[in-house]
């Protein structure tokens, strides 16, 4: 007898939490209508349940390409059938580095925006499209993505750390502890819980082939414990249409993330705090500096990480 699959339920939930988020989606509306021109090809990348292809089809797409390589786009047809918007979209079950197009775009869209910006992996679909899919002039939605940190006071959120210092029932499971600091952890961080001015530490123009990296000094604007760093993200949609999960949040689909330290420590407000977050270019792999503490998502890694 085989077990329950939850894989349904847990995709609805994802891709409902994304169109009842009406800040998001608002954005991204407006952004296509002031992109998208009529008889314009559009590459949609992780299409998800079709929203933002439908956008451009409203938008006078002449063919919009939905590419995406989960079930749910075969729910995406039917709610384009549905919306009489089916005769100019069409459906690709695939991952986008895997699909041949029979013409190139003139627009590229992604809502493969991580709640760190990078960690769904944007920059590499995108640059790809730019290479394979689009022409030398294509927009891209978004066109910048922006990864920005600051310094916070989170207790609560670094708990699920410090519980594997102790010992389970006399066994020592410190290698969770190791295994947990060492990545991003999702959190909900409150405008009071920053304690620095938010520093913009990667920028990543969409479509290319780099990201860019600053270091940079955070100072602490009051007296409390640091317990990492809280990254969110800024993506510029076209001219004058920016989203942000910047605390305090407005867009609640997506959560933003902690960088922790090891060891948290006290700052007196005025104290300068060396900072530094990298990521690499897929987006799977983050390292961190917070002071003279040093952490890396490969050391907290549950299996060994390929050679470079």
């Amino acid at each position: 007898m085989s077990g329950y699959d939850d894989s349904a339920i847990g995709s609805f939930d994802f891709h409902d939490s994304m169109l009842a988020d009406t800040q998001r989606t608002e954005s991204f509306l407006k952004a296509i209508m002031a992109t998208v021109k009529a008889d314009d090809v559009v590459v949609d990348i992780g299409s998800g349940t079709g929203v933002l292809s439908m956008f451009a089809a409203m938008a006078g797409a002449r063919t919009v390409y939905a590419i995406e390589r989960e079930p749910i786009i075969g729910i995406a047809k039917e709610i384009a059938e549905v919306n009489n918007l089916a005769d100019r979209i069409e459906f690709i079950e695939a991952s986008s580095g895997d699909v041949e197009l029979p013409e190139l775009a003139d627009v590229v869209v992604s809502e493969t925006i991580g709640s760190i910006g990078l960690d769904e992996g944007i920059m590499e679909w995108a640059s790809d499209a730019r290479r394979r899919l689009a022409k030398p002039a294509a927009a891209f939605i978004p066109s910048q993505v922006d990864v920005h940190a600051a310094l916070v006071d989170v207790p609560r959120d670094f708990e699920p750390i410090n519980r594997w210092s102790d010992r389970l029932l006399t066994l020592d499971f410190s290698a969770l502890r190791r295994i947990v600091v060492n990545n991003v952890m999702w959190a909900e961080i409150s405008r009071a819980a920053v304690m620095s001015e938010a520093r913009t530490m990667i920028r990543g123009e969409v479509g290319s082939d780099s990201l860019e990296f600053e270091q940079a000094d955070a100072i602490a604007r009051k007296d409390g414990v640091v317990h990492g760093l809280g990254v969110w993200f800024s993506a510029s949609l076209s001219p004058g249409i920016t989203i942000s999960n910047a605390p305090p949040n407005g867009v609640p689909s997506w959560d933003q993330g902690l960088l922790a330290v090891d060891v948290p420590f006290e700052v007196t407000r005025g104290d300068p705090v060396p900072i530094e977050v990298v990521s690499s270019y897929d987006g799977a792999r983050w390292d961190w500096r917070v002071g003279d503490q040093r952490l890396s998502s490969r050391d907290g890694a549950l299996v060994p990480p390929e050679p470079e």
